[in-house]
């Protein structure tokens, strides 16, 4: 796939996801909510077609409360024991021809009724479905329930009670068949105590006979069958399966359908025993159909708009990159491959040609190094040749006198009866030093022989037991005569043989043995033989109970001419060249060195090999250690908050970590904040912006020198000083600051230089 399809791929998946992830998100939540506000408008007009059952109900209260008011209520109801019986009869007659006439086109009322302070019925007036006039009947009409004739009774203030509506399926008069009443006490209005109820039974059967279409349901799931609507057969939660259980919350419901109905059901009137009439209408969903279709129709044609205008500007801006990146590569691969210096003349923003400028100058910068670099390593190359070519010829030159020496000095040693205790002594010496001279020759040029790579392995079948039991018995004497325990210890499950270069095994162990023996006064040295884990096959430690090596020396006892310290080679003698030289051979023979050591305890030196030379890569000559741990530094503890207004403030400090959390903690003090680790930097901070205090953190910069740049000026900023310093340093600052342990001394000590600084200035 080529770079420019790379780059037009990402540039269209990353435009175009969002958008589609955008529209996966929010195109469903946009269909709910429509539907969600398509119903709650059906939801409204359907109350707002029995909305005039409470605007009725309404003026009926005020009709009630009139009535509340009649003229010798007293008389009416009969509860006056003065008066006399035919005194009741005719203000009672008085009373029906005073409501024939208020109330002859009120055709909803049928009922008034007049109740004692005992709730007993006294007198009451019913409309004659046939001339509407009102007259007393032999039969009483429907009573109110008891519960809410006592609430009527047990008012101290004028008010009007709704009783549950009253539904008579066998009525005969449709006038009665849904009724609904209401009660207002007598005496309250009129100022006086309550002494009796009067009720108004009102008929609300023409909401049912309104809208055949509109389904009124028992909470038992019964239809309502009354006179004049249409009778249903069956029940309800047969023919709207799960409705039972929505009618038990006596919330709106909202019934679907498998076949793709949707009923609104709305618990509309509150009935005798408190259970809900239901009235249930259906929802048509045709324009919420057109309405989400046309909505998705417009977003997929937006979509595919956008999805084309993306992959359009994709497109440009793929062959512009490529383009770019093209040039780019050409000019690089021209610097690299053949190191000219290439001109990258590019157009467009500031950026991309300030890019190519800097681009072109590294170019010539590279090309002008790697033309010095080339010189450099032909004269090294030539350097090296003449090193080796010294080397060869010094040691030529060297070993000759010297094996002399050592000869005639070891001949001298043996018929050594003519000469004197102090002349054997000074002849040992001579001879001691010439072995050194010649052994330390001899290191010097298998270094120059590694570092020219011409040290070849010769592989081999090498027998383990008898290559330990040889090296043993050459170096027992001289761990004997120091006193030192040496022993050979091979593992059960160690391998017979390997294929390596004997020599250089020999050599790498004897150098183990050498420094052992060296550095070790008291106790033992054991050589071990045993299985290594993979990928290497054998295991070769020499572990000694010497004086160790730190943990932070075990790199540097591995390069050439280097010791743990000074101090032991001074002690110890050495050239600190057998451990580097041991290591090149480990990388030669395919394996790798680990040490483990602790100061006072002995060192274990481990050489690892695998069972042919070229099975396992050559690794690192010590185990990875863990860092000693250290206790982390303190870190300011939150202080209370405070403001500075915005104060200028240098802090110089170079450590990073406590730089960010040192401005940090200023800036949430409302300081303006400018870092510096250096005097130029700081010359450069105070020359930018206005600085009121300098923040120098101890240890980072010469306090004094500071307070020179500081006091340049007439009246320079106050200079801070972080930590603790000299006597000398403390007295070229101001004043200075705790920084430990805590952030709040530090928020003190700003306050109260902040509060010294307005004393100095305040006339």
């Amino acid at each position: 796939m080529s770079l420019r399809t790379r780059i037009l791929l990402f540039l269209f998946v990353f435009a175009l996801l969002p958008l589609l992830g955008a529209v996966a998100i929010n195109l469903p939540l946009v269909l709910d909510r429509v539907e969600l506000f398509y119903r709650q408008a059906f939801l409204q007009n359907l109350r707002a077609d029995f909305q005039d059952l409470d605007t009725h109900l309404a003026s009926r209260d005020e009709m009630l409360r009139l009535l509340a008011k009649l003229p010798e209520p007293g008389v009416v109801l009969g509860q006056d024991e003065r008066v006399s019986e035919a005194q009741i009869a005719r203000a009672r007659l008085k009373y029906t021809e005073w409501i024939n006439r208020i109330l002859r086109d009120q055709l909803d009322i049928v009922d008034i009724l007049f109740l004692d302070r005992n709730g007993i019925l006294r007198f009451w007036l019913s409309r004659d479905p046939e001339d509407h006039r009102w007259q007393p009947t032999a039969t009483p009409p429907h009573l109110p329930p008891a519960e809410v004739v006592k609430q009527a009774l047990s008012a101290k203030t004028p008010l009007v009670v709704l009783a549950p509506v009253a539904i008579d399926e066998q009525a005969q008069d449709l006038s009665r068949a849904i009724t609904l009443q209401i009660l207002s006490p007598l005496g309250p209005s009129e100022g006086k105590p309550t002494y009796g109820v009067v009720a108004m039974t009102l008929d609300i059967g023409g909401l049912v006979r309104r809208d055949e279409r509109t389904l009124w349901v028992h909470d038992d799931g019964r239809y309502l069958n009354v006179p004049g609507i249409v009778q249903r057969e069956g029940s309800a939660f047969t023919d709207f399966p799960g409705l039972k259980e929505r009618f038990a919350s006596r919330k709106i419901v909202l019934w679907e359908g498998g076949d793709g109905r949707t009923v609104i059901w709305v618990p509309l009137l509150r009935t005798e025993g408190d259970r809900p009439l239901w009235v249930g209408r259906a929802v048509h969903e045709e324009p919420l159909e057109a309405l989400r279709n046309a909505l998705i129709v417009r977003v997929l044609a937006i979509i595919a708009l956008l999805v084309l205008v993306i992959a359009l500007v994709s497109t440009w801006v793929a062959s512009r990159m490529e383009r770019l990146g093209n040039r780019l590569l050409e000019g690089v691969r021209r610097v690299v491959e053949k190191g000219e210096p290439v001109k990258f003349e590019w157009r467009g923003s500031p950026e991309l040609r300030q890019l190519g400028e800097s681009l072109s100058r590294l170019s010539e910068t590279h090309a002008h190094n790697l033309a010095e670099l080339r010189d450099h390593a032909r004269a090294l190359e030539e350097s090296n040749r003449y090193k080796s070519e010294f080397l060869a010829n010094v040691s030529h030159e060297l070993r000759t006198p010297l094996n002399s020496i050592l000869l005639l000095s070891k001949l001298l040693l043996k018929e050594s009866q003519g000469l004197s205790r102090e002349q054997q002594e000074q002849l040992r010496v001579i001879h001691e030093a010439s072995a050194d001279l010649r052994t330390l020759i001899d290191d010097v040029l298998d270094l120059s022989r590694m570092e020219a790579g011409r040290l070849e392995p010769v592989i081999e079948e090498v027998a383990l037991a008898p290559l330990l039991e040889e090296i043993h018995a050459q170096l027992a004497p001289q761990f004997h005569e120091k006193g030192l325990e040496f022993r050979v210890r091979t593992a059960a499950d160690a391998p017979a043989q390997v294929q390596t270069d004997a020599h250089k095994l020999k050599q790498i162990l004897k150098n183990f043995l050498s420094n052992a023996l060296k550095f070790t006064e008291r106790g033992g040295v054991v050589v071990e033989l045993e299985a290594a884990q993979a990928p290497y096959a054998v295991a070769l430690s020499v572990e000694d109970t010497g004086i160790g090596i730190p943990p932070e020396k075990q790199q540097a006892v591995f390069e050439a001419f280097q010791q743990a310290d000074g101090s032991t080679r001074r002690r110890f003698g050495g050239t600190g060249l057998g451990l580097s030289i041991s290591r090149e051979l480990a990388r030669v023979l395919c394996g790798e060195i680990r040490l483990r050591s602790r100061p006072g305890e002995g060192s274990r030196f481990t050489l690892l090999l695998p069972a042919r030379c070229g099975e396992a890569a050559p690794g690192g000559t010590t185990e990875p250690r863990e860092p000693p741990p250290t206790a982390p530094e303190p870190r300011p503890e939150p202080a209370p908050g405070a403001d500075f207004n915005g104060v200028g403030v240098v802090l110089v400090e170079t450590d990073i970590d406590r730089l960010l959390e040192l401005s940090r903690l200023l800036e949430s003090w409302n300081l303006e904040v400018t870092a510096a680790a250096d005097e130029e930097e700081l010359r450069e901070a105070m020359e930018e912006g206005e600085v009121r205090w300098v923040l120098a953190a101890a240890g980072v910069v010469d306090w004094c020198v500071i307070s020179a740049i500081v006091k340049g000026g007439a009246h320079g900023p106050f200079l801070l000083g972080l930590g603790e310093a000299t006597p000398a340093e403390a007295a070229c600052v101001d004043r200075i600051l705790p920084l430990r342990p805590g952030s709040a001394e530090l928020l003190k000590a700003l306050g109260e230089v902040s509060s010294t600084e307005e004393e100095n200035n305040d006339p």
